[in-house]
């Protein structure tokens, strides 16, 4: 995957630093800047480890005189090992490693350039660096003269004086263009506020005639909302009524659904709860499915864990119906099941006299019959409710999980708290 370029609108020169210090003498660095000064030159390739550096701009007597560009920096440069070419009309900013990334950008390696607004791009496409060098060497490159020792000792010993009448100059000629940019923009600035304030009073002019038809359109409005307003009137008392009238009417036959769903709740959950016994027998299989969801065996590892084949050890005892034996004890399950049946179809009864019970106290009275159908070895029921640990009643090793029972009770008679909310 080629790698995307990175825009900068804004100096860029930190960025040149830290990429030209991961290059190593082996590798080439290319410089075009028209315009060098000291610090921001010397700043980038100070901690460099390029051997081959090439550095190109415009060596100008003007732009040394000017002070656009440095001959110190130059050379500088020069002491560091960069070799120096003068490349006619250059303006491009560019600094290439080839293999590595190449920038082009408006930015001078000037102490001004870090300060402007300037643009420039950096790609690490290796595929893009080739071909911006490919372009260099085949047309720019070729017309560069190279800037020599002898050109900069030359240069050095016969620009001092020029620098001097240059400076007085153009100190002179600065001062000049200073009061006419000054005297521009103050022309400038009091014609923009006379514009403004012609503009105010002729907006003043237009707001205050439009504020007089505003008055006017307000009243002639103001009459017809009056008009309207009284019409509204009259129409919403007479919708008021049609509706208080049809609300009315839609409540008696609310009231009278809520009454005939509650009724038709109430004995779809009694025809479910009378399937738990028929006179007085519960089903075997019914029993076993019961002793199939409570029942429990102490495991070795020491928890408790279901023990559904209990189911398989129920007998009739003759009295009260299903009977399973835990040593001493037995649990009554057909008793037990057919008086929570007798509940619950109280329970209904009430309810279809609207007293309804809460669900928990009705849970609370159905785990007390579970407790209470227990007999000893006799077969005489305790008197009293059988003791439990944590929901389970234990028989030595066995256990009947009350939580467990009465969730089924609640299962197969469908009480749940969505049929108490609507009885």
């Amino acid at each position: 995957m080629r790698k995307p370029p990175y825009y900068y609108l804004k100096n860029i020169s930190r960025r040149w630093h830290t990429e030209i210090k991961k290059l190593d003498d082996n590798d080439q660095l290319i410089i075009l800047s028209p315009y060098l000064t000291s610090k921001t030159a010397e700043g980038i390739l100070r901690e460099s480890q390029v051997a081959n550096c090439e550095v190109y701009t415009i060596f100008s007597v003007r732009n040394f005189v000017s002070g656009a560009s440095s001959l110190k920096t130059l050379k500088i440069l020069h002491q560091c090992g960069c070799k120096l070419y003068h490349l006619e009309r250059l303006h491009a900013k560019m600094i290439i490693a080839p293999g590595r990334f190449a920038t082009i950008g408006s930015q001078n390696l000037t102490r001004n350039g870090v300060k402007n607004k300037e643009a420039s791009v950096i790609t690490f496409d290796k595929e893009e660096v080739k071909k911006i060098m490919e372009m260099l060497d085949s047309s720019w490159l070729k017309g560069c003269k190279p800037i020599t020792t002898e050109m900069l000792n030359e240069l050095e010993g016969k620009i001092t004086n020029l620098r001097k009448k240059f400076s007085l100059i153009n100190r002179e000629i600065n001062k000049e263009i200073s009061t006419l940019e000054d005297e521009l923009w103050s022309n400038e600035d009091e014609r923009i506020e006379n514009k403004l304030l012609a503009e105010e009073a002729a907006e003043k002019q237009r707001q205050l005639e439009e504020q007089k038809q505003r008055e006017e359109q307000r009243q002639r409005e103001e009459q017809r909302q009056r008009e309207e307003q009284r019409q509204r009137e009259e129409q919403r008392q007479l919708e008021e009524q049609r509706q208080l009238e049809e609300q009315r009417q839609r409540e008696e036959q609310r009231q009278r659904q809520l009454e005939l769903q509650r009724i038709t709740v109430i004995n779809l959950a009694r025809n479910r709860v009378q399937q738990l016994s028929v006179q007085g027998v519960v089903e075997l299989e019914l029993a076993k499915e019961f002793i199939r969801e409570s029942a429990y065996w102490d495991h070795p590892t020491g928890s408790l864990v279901r023990a559904p084949k209990h189911a398989n050890r129920i007998y009739d005892n003759n009295r009260n119906n299903w009977v399973i034996d835990f040593g001493a004890n037995s649990f009554l399950v057909g008793a037990a099941i057919y008086r929570c049946q007798q509940v619950l179809l109280e329970f209904l009864e009430k309810a279809e006299c609207r007293d309804v019970m809460p669900i928990l106290q009705l849970r609370e009275k159905l785990e007390l019959i579970v407790r209470g159908s227990v007999s000893n070895h006799g077969g005489d029921e305790y008197n009293g409710y059988y003791p439990v640990d944590d929901n389970f009643m234990r028989f030595g090793t066995q256990a009947i999980n009350i939580y467990d029972f009465v969730n089924l009770i609640f299962s197969k008679g469908g009480i749940d708290n969505r049929l108490t909310s609507l009885i």
